[in-house]
């Protein structure tokens, strides 16, 4: 018996050059002398700007705090700061708007090109980003009337706003940064008036409505501001050219929200100023493996000079049952496994007693509230409201992004380790509250972009020379859907747990590895970076299997027709041996009817949740785990499958059909009679075929999968070889 530990994530993901470089580390015996000498990524020591907002017992902003008698701290070491001042950004709320209407009139009327909008006067507007999710209707209704209020009473001159909707598609615009505030009304009306809120609405699409960032004209080499348009124009040419299209760092389905809110946080760094986020949102789901992904999050907003103010506003009631459930479920089953322990009883490991680990952990993430909770916190901001009422809440919020105090100071400690750098501030006055961020990672930066914390190491390992093996991991990449533009593939990674540290205590058997790849061009530039962070539990007295599975994960991406290569690193997280690998990948274009890679399957599961459109390896309900191992062996049902899909020429006006063919030395020992394979929502036809293996003896075979379509037959081949009786039966 073997034990496959599966993940699988959407992903699509674009980044252009490596712009910095991180220097390489040795492997096992290697010494200084005989590391990489054109290291990848490259980052120098920044200083930090912290803002904080500083209220008495009163919740009354305080306005005359002297520098001495605020301190920060930084994982409890006093920082020197260097900068200190309020800003108070509702004294000049007029004059950078008026300023600018001066400037628009008088270029209308002398017909000559107005005068460029300048950072500073970007610097002194206050930039809302009104993102609304996943609201039920009693919640879109309170969302609107909070929003009427915030059109009534905060929209001053110098506030500018843009409306987002947040859904399964990732986050699109509604309306561009304004301070006009008939076009905000109208945006927010629009996404939380729609049935299909926090979701594609049908009425959107038309116009400027419903497209994403990618969608929008901009340049990454600096903002193209139209000076006829207003400040406005410059705010949205700035996230435009940092907001790198489809960008998509995913763990698991809880990411559809995490992984464009980390991207959208992260482009508004290059915003001057400060910037807020009112998140309108039921509930943020978060899994044990979406956990770090979350405080990324936290740690990027915190860079960017962004806070967050999450809005449930019918608080999410009910919404702690998911986790009390799972939690009692990970007691009772502890319960009991101590109880048959203690009277010597010798029944088998039950499915609850075998997660209760995974319950116990999933549960603490189990509270959306406290999730969003968790992520305004940890941004300086808070969870709003405490009624149901939340325009009072609302004004707080942006009082406090108008008057604040901001500082800088240099870290005392340098080190890019990856580590949580948590801060601090405290303030001598006394029956104050403060509010601040809680910190960021210290992690170099990839083409300005922060990096996940473990993939410190597995880009450490990317550059070291020579490369390392130091266990054994196999990696491939599977071609899907041509498209026009893109072509859809599967990224595949595997590593057998028996070349892994399996790790003990009294309960658990644990293995944890990191993955990270980096997709290159033709140029050598980065266009993809696929990575995943893979701990792993069993209850110890499953150790033999565990030591005998696989630990497996697959990633959908895109790229455009061309020539790669693909730089892959594994990290065993306990002993901290690597593994790298470098393979080159050719990308066709689109030829009409096409067909994908092959693959001999591993295993079917269960998809456990809503399908992925963007995930090729989802056949029908079941997630399709391609096999790399150098020997395969049968299913419990004597069988070895195989899947492939084929996509006929739109409009599809034929069946599709399939055959299935195996040789051996180029002979032809077995096969099976072409036969239509259904088509699905999207046109392809896959297919997941059976071979039964109790004819076949053990050695080396070639499976040719063959696919018809109105007169044209297309065919691929996939290399296995099968194990002999006595493999099969471990």
């Amino acid at each position: 018996m073997s034990m496959c530990m599966e993940v699988r994530w959407g992903f699509r993901n674009v980044v252009p050059a490596l712009l910095f470089v991180l220097l390489p580390f040795p492997s096992a015996g290697q010494g200084a002398s005989q590391q990489n000498e054109a290291p990848l990524l490259r980052t120098t020591t920044s200083e930090v700007l912290l803002d904080f907002v500083v209220r008495d017992k009163n919740g009354k902003i305080i306005r005359d705090l002297k520098p001495d008698e605020a301190q920060v701290f930084e994982d409890g070491v006093p920082q020197t700061v260097r900068h200190f001042e309020l800003y108070n950004g509702q004294a000049e709320a007029a004059a950078p708007a008026a300023e600018a209407s001066s400037s628009l009139a008088n270029a209308q009327q002398s017909n000559a090109p107005a005068a460029p909008i300048t950072v500073n006067e970007l610097r002194d507007m206050s930039v809302v980003s009104v993102v609304i999710a996943n609201l039920d209707p009693r919640e879109r209704e309170l969302t609107q009337d909070a929003m009427r209020d915030f059109v009534k009473n905060e929209l001053v001159p110098n506030v500018y706003v843009g409306v987002f909707r947040m859904g399964i598609n990732g986050l699109e615009y509604l309306q561009p940064y304004t301070n006009d505030g008939e076009k905000i009304s109208r945006a927010v009306e629009e996404v939380t008036s729609s049935a299909l809120a926090g979701g594609s609405s049908p009425n959107l699409g038309s116009n400027d409505s419903g497209r994403t960032m990618a969608d929008v004209p901009g340049s990454a080499a600096g903002p193209l501001i139209n000076p006829a348009l207003g400040p406005g124009s410059g705010i949205q040419s700035i996230l435009t050219g940092n907001w790198v299209r489809d960008l998509h760092d995913v763990y698991s389905s809880s990411i559809a929200m995490l992984a464009p809110l980390h991207n959208f946080v992260e482009a508004q760094a290059a915003i001057p100023g400060r910037k807020v986020v009112l998140l309108f949102m039921s509930g943020l789901s978060v899994s044990p493996d979406t956990a770090e992904a979350l405080n990324n999050i936290i740690s990027v907003a915190n860079r960017a000079n962004v806070t967050i103010y999450a809005l449930s506003p019918s608080m999410g009631y009910g919404t702690l049952d998911s986790g009390r459930t799972m939690l009692q479920a990970a007691a009772n089953a502890s319960m009991g496994r101590q109880l048959s322990g203690a009277t010597g009883g010798g029944r088998a490991v039950s499915p609850n007693e075998a997660v209760s680990f995974d319950l116990a952990e999933a549960s603490i993430h189990a509270n959306p509230i406290g999730n969003l909770a968790q992520l305004a916190e940890g941004t300086g901001g808070a969870l709003l409201p405490d009624t149901l009422d939340m325009r009072r809440p609302l004004r707080q919020a942006m009082e406090g992004a108008r008057v604040h105090y901001e500082l800088t100071y240099s870290p005392a400690n340098t080190s890019l380790d990856g580590a949580f750098r948590k801060i601090e501030v405290k303030v001598s006055r006394p029956n104050v509250t403060v509010f601040a961020r809680s910190g960021y990672f210290a992690v170099p930066l990839m083409n300005g972009r922060e990096i996940y914390p473990f993939e410190v190491a597995t880009l450490k390992a990317i550059n070291t020379t020579p490369d390392l093996h130091q266990f054994d991991m196999r990696t491939a990449t599977m071609e899907f859907r041509p498209g026009r533009e893109r072509n859809q593939l599967a990224f595949v990674f595997q590593a057998p747990t028996k070349d892994l540290t399996v790790a003990t205590d009294e309960k658990w058997a644990m293995v944890h590895i990191c993955v990270t790849a980096l997709i290159k061009d033709s140029k050598g530039q980065v266009v993809s970076k696929i990575s995943k962070d893979i701990p792993y539990d069993v209850p110890v007295k499953k150790k033999s299997e565990l030591e005998r599975g696989t630990v497996s994960f697959t990633a959908p991406f895109f790229l455009a027709p061309g020539h790669y290569t693909i730089e892959t690193a594994a990290i065993d997280r306990q002993s901290m041996k690597a593994s790298v690998s470098r393979t080159v990948l050719d990308v066709d274009e689109d030829s009409g009817f096409s067909m994908s890679d092959v693959s001999v399957v591993r295993s079917v599961d269960d998809i456990g949740g809503e399908a992925n459109p963007f995930d090729p390896l989802e056949a029908g309900k079941g997630d399709v785990t391609p096999d790399l191992s150098d020997v395969v062996v049968a299913d419990a049902s004597g069988n070895l499958n195989f899947f492939a899909i084929a996509y006929p020429s739109a409009p599809v006006d034929a069946s599709v059909k399939a055959s299935l063919e195996i040789y051996q030395d180029n002979k032809l020992v077995m096969k099976n009679l072409p036969s239509t394979v259904p088509l699905d929502s999207n046109g392809a036809a896959s297919m997941l075929a059976s071979v039964p293996t109790a004819k076949l003896q053990a050695g080396r075979y070639e499976a040719h999968v063959l696919f018809q379509y109105k007169g044209e037959r297309l065919m691929k081949k996939v290399d296995f070889t099968l194990a002999g009786a006595s493999a099969a039966s471990n």
